[in-house]
């Protein structure tokens, strides 16, 4: 069984799954390779330029990119080729010669032209829905013309659940991912939920020294939909309840927009903002970045797929605190016993639950860390994922 492992992106959360999945398909004897469109330590496909009226993703897409794409691979009819995020359209070129995808969805690019799912309103079918939406997020021109660009959106939309659909199996990271796949009419005999996002490096418990200060963290990227404000705005709120609070945000200081919420909410003294950490040694560092941290905060605004940072702080044992109903947050913790599950969407409600946390004992906080480790090495177990994927990888040859 030969696999070949294609991506086009090198995003953190999606390029750390997509290289853990490699060298751990390749550390079981799985003969496996990767390639890249982006100057990186495997196999390169040069990327195609960006054009003048259609953005790079549209050009990768397209039929005739994609064939020199497969061409340069060169894979056996038979063989696999495993799509690590959104290069559906080079599956019906492959499956037309023998060769078997499968592709991983672990953002909405699926199932939202915004790959955000933050309008419950708008299913990317209706015209007029899509016109709205684009309404909402978008000012000037593209405001003006959003009727135009909702039925362009339509079209490309309908092209993606097409092209996905003729996978020969869709891995769904977590069952919010499937219900939502399922529910926007894509095959459900085709979509297998592997929690591909949970493959982890080793990662060691990092010792718990609590600080003085009751300390939160924020190590997600400081994006508005990721809730980073609503996190700033509840904090200004919790410290107001208990002054012996600390928020940390490694990578906070290169965004002007958190810098400034820090600065205008008065909270220069409570809110330590750094310089953010390469991936690469983002891991090595955890035990620096956590020693002193309490509680984890994921406070994502949007239907979340996974957090990869989740599972990593779990593993690190430290509890997380997430988006009460979110998606593949709430599926990686179990509230009051490894974790939190919050309303971030009221600020009041967030910060009340920000000062509560910070009352609670510190032995309590260090004993749901160890749970939260151990709970994370059961539920995810790297070992399973990797039995799921080589199952499914057999299924679609047989």
């Amino acid at each position: 069984m030969k696999v070949r492992i294609l991506t086009e992106t090198d995003l953190r959360g999606v390029y750390a799954t997509t290289i853990l999945m490699y060298k751990k398909l390749k550390e079981i004897g799985l003969d496996v390779e990767m390639y890249t469109t982006f100057p990186s330590e495997f196999n390169y496909i040069e990327p195609p330029e960006e054009g003048k009226i259609f953005g790079r993703e549209t050009i990768m897409n397209s039929k005739k990119y994609s064939s020199l794409a497969l061409k340069k691979m060169n894979p056996e009819t038979g063989s696999i080729i495993h799509l690590a995020n959104a290069w559906h359209g080079i599956i019906p070129i492959a499956e037309s010669k023998g060769i078997r995808t499968v592709i991983n969805v672990q953002y909405w690019w699926p199932t939202c032209y915004f790959n955000s799912m933050e309008e419950s309103f708008c299913d990317c079918k209706s015209v007029s829905k899509l016109s709205k939406c684009i309404k909402l997020k978008k000012k000037g021109v593209r405001g003006y013309t959003s009727l135009l660009e909702a039925q362009y959106a339509v079209r490309k939309m309908e092209r993606i659940k097409d092209n996905v659909s003729r996978a020969s199996a869709i891995i769904a990271v977590s069952k919010v991912v499937k219900d939502v796949l399922v529910n926007r009419g894509f095959p459900e005999e085709k979509i297998k939920i592997i929690n591909v996002n949970a493959l982890a490096s080793n990662i060691d418990y990092v010792p718990y020294n609590p600080s003085e200060i009751f300390t939160f963290a924020y190590l997600s990227y400081p994006d508005r939909e990721k809730g980073i404000f609503q996190l700033i705005q509840a904090f200004a709120y919790a410290i107001k309840r208990n002054p012996n609070i600390r928020l940390k945000i490694p990578g906070g200081i290169e965004s002007k927009e958190v810098v400034d919420a820090v600065r205008d909410l008065d909270l220069e003294k409570s809110v330590e903002l750094t310089k953010r950490v390469p991936y690469e040694k983002y891991l090595t560092s955890l035990k620096d970045i956590l020693a002193d941290v309490d509680v984890v905060v994921v406070p994502s605004l949007y239907i979340d797929t996974w957090g990869r940072v989740v599972i990593e702080s779990m593993l690190a044992g430290r509890p997380a605190m997430v988006t009460k109903g979110n998606g593949g947050l709430v599926e990686q913790v179990t509230d009051g016993i490894d974790g939190f599950h919050v309303n971030v969407y009221d600020v009041k409600e967030f910060g009340e639950a920000l000062y509560k946390v910070s009352l609670m004992p510190r032995d309590e906080i260090k004993k749901m860390g160890l749970k939260a480790r151990e709970n994370a090495s059961k539920k995810f177990d790297n070992k399973v994922i990797l039995d799921q994927l080589l199952s499914l990888y057999k299924e679609i040859i047989t």
